[in-house]
């Protein structure tokens, strides 16, 4: 139990890693074509909603762990 929860784990961090590296990526060639402000606001958006996701799944999580661990 404990291995497979350290893979999902690494795995998370992993696909977090590339999600953010994405968003520079886009970032960057988005500085190109519209502009240096638009492109960072842009940029921005992205992470926050990728952090209110990530927060958000997690609470959905535990509450599914804790549902299944008492019933």
């Amino acid at each position: 139990m404990m291995k497979n929860t350290m893979k999902d784990m690494m795995k998370g961090i992993a696909l977090g890693i590339l999600l953010v590296a994405a968003v520079i990526a886009g970032q960057t060639a988005l500085t190109g074509a519209v502009g240096f402000h638009t492109a960072e606001l842009a940029g921005g958006t992205a992470l926050a909603f990728l952090f209110y996701y990530t927060i958000f799944r997690m609470c959905r999580k535990r509450r599914e762990a804790s549902a299944k661990k008492n019933g």
